[in-house]
């Protein structure tokens, strides 16, 4: 058990690593969660009591793994991947759960909701920050956050297989202006890193909307001669934009003299009283030069999302989280102060999904791109009427989001493959419902070994060699 208030987890909840090496498979582990810290301790049992059990090292509030003794390579590389530390979260989880719920008198709800973080800490580490690291907050106003939690609302939202919005803050990180990639224009925008996570359920009136600049052009047959008079000039010089002269002049002579004489005589007219030259020919002939208009493609351009979300807390820690979610949003769309306050920083972007039974990405719904939130608005009072729990808290807010994409949609976004889903082809995650085909593929050496040691049949084998629970399989 927990010997202070805020050290969750105790020794007899024990747990088995699965898919590790043999060695470390039969070892017992249990963890230690620290609510102040964040941190949380894994630690070997022994055979002969708590005093000798043997720390093997922790996980800090971002997820990374802090070895203590790092002469078992074998067991240090498991913690260190992505099935190790889902195993050893998943297990704290539980244990701290457990603790609150048994040691703590806490509701099930009330458990779940505290230990939220724990299974889900923000992944940003060392490996992946590169040189950028924390260029956008770096000499900054002392008070700018610079780390959000995870949260979620409805509490549980992350079990029950619901449909999710999965909403990451992330530093925002500027693109070099000339590309040293091999190729003209700025570089690919670099992934800043996550910051905070934000997870709720899918709004009505979900939409996006794909649009193209595209405009009307003219250029009659006295611009079009020039311009191409112009531009051989420019690309030929003097003898080619002689020779364009008289390829004009002989399209010229080849029209009807008179017409062309009298179209020729207007515009000159017109140039020298300072008149329209097709107005004053539309007046003096009742005719004008053919424009030859265009519908001619200007530019892409920006999508923007909108999302309202009814946020009605039922316990007093949901109203906590719904206090944090709403909290997260405004200061974080925010502006950034120099140390100086000399200048003005871009604040913190956000990276949107639509999450399929809040697993994977949903394949029938719109990808995004890096989004900026444009405006937050907060109704305190959604059902027309001022109503608050017995500590102030409203019974009810809701939250609208404005985001706008940082870059436009290419046709190259959803790459070459008819897929039958609506993802972008970097992010896609390909359609499989409805299809009755066998799988094939055969099975890696982990899911073998499974099958052939128990019996479990292909799809139970896989989940256990991920490191999940065969609970995932009861729906």
């Amino acid at each position: 058990m927990s010997t202070t208030d805020h050290i969750l987890g105790d020794r007899d909840t024990i747990f088995h690593t699965k898919g590790a090496n043999e060695s470390i498979d039969k070892r017992g582990f249990y963890t230690l969660y620290d609510q102040k810290t964040k941190h949380t301790v894994i630690k070997e049992t022994s055979w002969f009591g708590a005093a000798f059990d043997r720390p093997v090292g922790y996980y800090d509030e971002n997820g990374k793994f802090h070895p203590y003794d790092k002469g078992d390579p074998t067991e240090r590389a498991f913690f260190e991947s992505d099935k190790g530390r889902k195993q050893a979260l998943d297990a704290s989880a539980k244990s701290s759960q457990r603790d609150l719920q048994v040691n703590q008198g806490k509701t099930k709800e009330e458990a779940v909701a505290a230990t939220n973080g724990i299974k889900n800490p923000n992944t940003a580490t060392d490996e992946n920050v590169g040189t950028q690291e924390s260029a956008q907050i770096k000499e900054t106003n002392p008070g700018t956050r610079k780390k959000f939690p995870t949260l979620q609302y409805p509490t549980g939202i992350d079990k029950n297989g619901q449909d999710t919005l999965k909403i990451q803050m992330m530093e925002y990180r500027a693109r070099k202006l000339q590309s040293s990639q091999g190729s003209l224009g700025p570089e690919k925008r670099a992934t800043g890193n996550i910051i905070g996570t934000v997870t709720l359920p899918i709004p009505g009136n979900i939409k996006d909307s794909d649009q193209v600049e595209w405009g009307s052009d003219s250029m009659n047959a006295g611009e079009l001669a020039l311009a191409a008079v112009a531009t051989e000039g420019i690309l030929g010089g003097t003898e080619g934009a002689e020779s364009e002269a008289k390829n004009v002049l002989k399209g010229v002579a080849s029209v009807n003299p008179e017409s062309a004489k009298k179209g020729i005589s207007n515009m000159m007219a017109g140039a020298a009283i300072g008149k329209d030259a097709g107005k004053l020919m539309s007046r003096s002939t009742g005719q004008v030069m053919n424009p030859n208009m265009e519908l001619l493609f200007n530019g892409p351009s920006l999508r923007n999302f909108s999302f309202t979300f009814l946020l009605a807390p039922r316990s007093k820690d949901e109203a906590k989280n719904v206090i944090k979610i709403i909290r997260f949003f405004k200061q974080g769309m925010l502006p950034i102060r120099s140390k100086s306050n000399l200048f003005l920083k871009a604040p913190h972007t956000f990276q949107l999904k639509y999450n399929y039974k809040g697993k994977d990405e949903h394949p029938y719904l719109n990808s995004f791109k890096e989004c900026a939130l444009k405006s937050c608005d907060v109704n305190y009072t959604p059902e027309n009427s001022y109503s608050t729990y017995e500590d102030g808290v409203m019974t009810a807010y809701s939250l609208t989001l404005a985001f706008s994409e940082l870059e436009p949609i290419y046709n190259d976004d959803y790459g070459t493959e008819d897929a039958e889903n609506l993802n972008f082809a970097s992010g896609a995650t390909p359609a499989t419902e409805g299809t009755d085909q066998p799988d094939t593929t055969e099975p890696t050496k982990d899911v073998q070994a499974f099958m052939d040691d128990s019996g479990y049949d292909r799809k139970t084998a896989e989940i256990i060699a991920r490191g999940e629970s065969v609970e995932t399989l009861i729906e």
